[in-house]
């Protein structure tokens, strides 16, 4: 027997060399064979068939390429791995704390490993051919530059690299690290390895194949009530008890003619003997027959095999949950897999040509086979600089960039994001996640919250907390503006102080266009006369402003207001004393010097009007004259009064002075102005009510310091600040306006510090999501991207998205990243919220995938997420280790625990390490169930028996 497993294995290869570059196997049968390491594209769980017949199409034009005398071996290999990541020493407490609670857990990786082989020529030895020794070379060229055209991740494995996977494969050992060699035992049932056995589970049996008559290069699952795309052999990541599973995969592609003409003759035998079983083998003949003249598909054998290694007493319950699973995608395995040492020698790669075709290979189109071919991937870390951290759907951290901009694949320019969770959903704990990943690497963030959900990081980063209260409000000064913000960036800022006036003047409604425009003239003569203080009109400034007002005063003209005017121009021209002249002429405007001239000169030509001596045409040129005159000493009486009227407006302009930029003074400017540009304008503005209304903003006024005390200077450059106004969610005149306020700070702050910044507006977003506003959110999303900045708001309903129109244009449309948790009982009006958020079929059903997996056995508490960046979306799972549990917390219960901790021991981080540590030692309760009994004490554990 001994002598048996040593020729088994010692003739299995016959050499292993390196020729230009390249590794290649050689068969003891001679078959050349290269192998590929590579990654198959449709990541487990994507929902997408599409993806699953994509690389279907990739498969068939491998073989196609390929063709007559090669054999394609694929193999996946499920091992069981400990999960490991090296942490810097400088990284954060909570950082380290992440990664070690995920330090040594298990999880299935799975490694594909492509094998190209070509049948050597033998008669009674291999026969080398030049010819096909090139040809082998080129054909497997062409299929490397078929897996690049389809970006499918593969390399060729050296020398070194083949010689250790072929070991590896031997001793049946996959896991990461060292390795040795141990006694090989042969049975019927398996192999013994040491202390594992290693068992083959032929997918077919050769006499009976049973087979599913129709398959498709996917399955259908049913996850939730929803039927999700997955690959048929999904299962072979989680077999139980198992330690390593290779699903060994091979298509040989024989000579079609000689193929196809066998089959002509079978089907002229069964046609032969008309009988009923006969006819039925006839037109299945038939039918492969027309399917290989109307197709590319080609006739292959082919050999599937799934060999599994486990305990020696687990391979029942191994069987059984195979033989469940394979019953379930209509196949029903060998049972007569007795030839275990050769079913295992057959299956090393590169021996793609030693299956006994007697009873290892059935025959079948390529097009099927392929549909046998395991096509997934776990989910993989990004390439990115900005990490954010969640877990694959088995429980491995994996990093994402959650800006969707930063990362080595680009899915978005537009990292603002939306974030929707129903209460109970984890939607705050997920937050708190990102938050703390963010600020790790230096994001600067503002955050708008009304829960207190967020005071446990705050504290434990040193932010500041800013809390709202009656006593001690929140004081800002949104319309102090640098003299470089005005030259650079007024229009910006002047659309958000109209935003601001409106939302305390009208509320939700909508200003009229007038009074829009009155507004808008009033912010910017204010900032104008505080900038540019005036003294008078320039020249030109006279000029526009005088032709102005006369366009104006001839739109007020009438037919009889010409009439009264001509008649006292007639008036002034037949009076018999002079028109009176000041002592100095210097204090004439130019069109009063203009009039006197035209009436002498009137005067002059009516004398000779009326003078006998003159001749008839010189009386009438003379009349045509004066009727000249008399429509200019008509325009220039229009013009006196106008250049008047620009004096007064001069004198207006010099009294409005700006010292200081407040929203006082900004009052007290309003209301003087703008009963002057109405009286002007000659319209309607109801002054009286917006001075009203605004008034409470103004001196003495109960919210007086709201708008009228400057910001501290040292908010801006803290990393981390959180305004925390539950305590006026209920104001609905305050809220709103101090979330406004809010956001101007950070757009200030966005604009003058370098680097990424955030702002994240949880449930207080809903006070400004009026059409008053829409355009200001506009505009904030817009302008944030410009700055290297984030915005993204968080909400608990989705009617929040149905119900407003302002939600939808101004936020959805402009956030590209969209985070959705636990939906399920909203599934029944989702195709509405679909269509609102743009969902794609595949997306919904990764949607309603969230939590519903059976995948929480051995995990402590976490919640599922999904995340879409421009069209890439995707599940994630939230968890997080004990320490940040404590540090998230908005659980109150937990909270005062915590606390409790705090006072003892001085610092969040010692507090934090102590109280978990308690926790542990007194037999790891709930959090929830631990911190009761800390808030009963009153103190730290180890005092509890003092």
């Amino acid at each position: 027997m001994a002598q048996n497993r040593k020729r088994a294995f010692e003739g299995l290869y016959s050499q292993l060399e390196e020729t230009d570059g390249h590794a290649v196997l050689f068969s003891a049968r001679g078959d050349p064979s290269v192998i590929f390491e590579m990654a198959n594209p449709v990541q487990q769980l994507c929902t997408d068939s599409e993806q699953y017949l994509r690389f279907q199409d990739v498969l068939s034009n491998l073989v196609q390429t390929l063709g007559e005398g090669y054999a394609l071996q694929k193999q996946d290999i499920f091992c069981k791995q400990s999960y490991h990541h090296d942490v810097p020493e400088d990284a954060e407490f909570l950082t380290r704390s992440y990664f070690r609670y995920f330090e040594g857990r298990e999880f299935t990786e799975i490694r594909t490993y492509l094998v190209i082989t070509q049948e050597a020529q033998r008669g009674q030895f291999v026969q080398y051919d030049p010819k096909k020794w090139t040809e082998f070379h080129a054909k497997v060229s062409k299929a490397e530059d078929i897996l690049n055209e389809k970006h499918i991740r593969h390399r060729r494995l050296a020398k070194e690299e083949v010689d250790e996977y072929c070991h590896r494969f031997m001793a049946f050992r996959f896991r990461h690290g060292p390795f040795s060699m141990t006694n090989f035992k042969a049975s019927d049932e398996y192999l013994k390895v040491g202390g594992r056995v290693v068992r083959s589970y032929p997918l077919v049996d050769i006499d009976e194949i049973n087979l599913p008559s129709r398959i498709k290069p996917y399955t259908q699952a049913s996850v939730n009530g929803y039927p999700i795309a997955t690959d048929l052999f999904s299962f072979l990541t989680s077999v139980p008890h198992a330690d390593c599973v290779v699903y060994n995969q091979v298509v040989q592609i024989p000579g079609q003619r000689k193929l196809l003409r066998k089959l002509q003759a079978k089907a002229k035998r069964h046609g032969s003997m008309p009988d009923p079983s006969n006819r039925i083998a006839k037109a299945d003949i038939e039918k492969v027959l027309e399917r290989l003249a109307v197709d590319s598909s080609l006739l292959v054998y082919a050999n599937f095999n799934i060999l599994v290694s486990c305990p020696a007493d687990k391979v029942t319950p191994v069987t059984s949950y195979l033989e469940t699973k394979l019953y379930g995608c209509g196949i029903m395995p060998s049972r007569t897999a007795y030839n275990q040492l050769e079913l295992f020698t057959d299956s090393f790669p590169g021996n793609a040509y030693a299956f006994n075709p007697d009873y290892d290979l059935f025959l079948t189109l390529s097009d099927a086979a392929l549909c046998f071919f395991f096509k997934e991937h776990l989910k993989e870390s990004e390439d990115t600089p900005l990490t954010t951290y969640y877990t694959d759907r088995q429980g491995l951290p994996v990093c994402i960039d959650i800006t969707g901009k930063e990362g080595k694949v680009k899915m978005t320019d537009n990292a603002n994001f939306f974030c929707i969770g129903p209460s109970g959903s984890g939607k705050s704990f997920h937050m708190n996640s990102v938050v703390r990943q963010l600020l790790e690497q230096q994001t600067d963030v503002v955050m708008v919250d009304t829960g207190d959900s967020y005071e446990g990081i705050c504290g434990y980063y040193g932010g500041t907390y800013i809390s709202y209260s009656k006593e001690k409000p929140i004081s800002m000064n949104p319309f102090k503006v640098t003299a470089e913000e005005y030259r650079l960036n007024f229009g910006e800022k002047k659309n958000f102080l109209k935003s601001l006036v409106f939302l305390i003047f009208k509320g939700s409604a909508f200003p009229s266009k007038i009074e829009d425009m009155i507004v808008n003239q009033t912010l910017v003569e204010y900032y104008d006369a505080y900038f540019h203080p005036f003294e008078k009109f320039t020249e030109k400034q006279r000029a526009e402003l005088r032709q102005k007002l006369l366009v104006d005063a001839k739109m007020d003209d009438d037919y009889e207001k010409y009439n009264h005017e001509m008649e006292d121009i007639d008036r002034l021209i037949n009076a018999k004393d002079s028109p009176e002249v000041p002592e100095s002429r210097a204090l004439l405007l130019p069109s009063e010097v203009r009039r006197m001239k035209l009436v002498r000169q009137c005067r002059s030509l009516m004398a000779l009007m009326r003078d006998k001596a003159a001749s008839e045409s010189e009386r009438e040129h003379a009349a045509h004259i004066v009727e000249k005159y008399r429509r200019e000493l008509y325009e220039n009486t229009m013009l006196v009064k106008i250049d008047r009227q620009i004096d007064r407006m001069e004198e207006q302009k010099r009294r409005l002075k700006v010292r200081e930029l407040s929203f006082n003074s900004y009052y007290e400017f309003a209301v003087e102005r703008i009963p002057q540009i109405t009286s002007l304008e000659k319209i309607t503005f109801d002054i009286h009510n917006f001075a009203a209304i605004l008034k409470q903003f103004y001196r003495g006024g109960e919210l007086e310091t709201t708008l009228n005390a400057d910001l501290d200077v040292d908010l801006f450059n803290e990393c981390f600040i959180v305004f925390e106004i539950d305590k006026i969610k209920d104001d609905p005149v305050l809220f709103p306006i101090v979330v406004l306020i809010i956001m101007d700070v950070f757009l200030q702050k966005m604009r003058i510090k370098k680097g990424r910044k955030a702002l994240i507006i949880e449930e207080a977003w809903k006070a400004i999501a009026s059409p008053t506003m829409a355009e200001y959110i506009k505009y904030l999303y817009k302008t944030v991207r410009k700055f290297h900045g984030i915005a993204g708001v968080v909400t608990q309903e989705l009617n929040d998205v149905i119900d407003s129109p302002i939600v939808k244009e101004a936020i959805i449309n402009n956030s590209d990243v969209k985070i959705l948790l636990d939906q399920s009982k909203f599934k029944d009006r989702y195709e509405q919220i679909a269509a609102i958020l743009g969902l794609t079929p595949v997306q919904r059903q990764q949607i309603f995938t969230i939590n519903a997996l059976d995948n929480h056995e051995g995990r402590s508490y976490f919640k599922e997420v999904w995340i879409c960046r421009g069209q890439h979306s995707d599940v994630y799972g939230v968890e997080e280790a004990p320490e940040c549990y404590w540090a998230y917390t908005t659980e109150r219960t937990e909270k005062e625990a915590l606390k409790t901790y705090l006072r003892h021991y001085g610092t969040v981080q010692e507090a934090i390490t102590r109280i978990e540590a308690d926790r542990k030692k007194a037999g790891s309760p709930k959090y929830l169930e631990f911190a009761r009994q800390v808030n009963q004490h009153q103190k730290v554990m180890s005092l509890w028996e003092s």
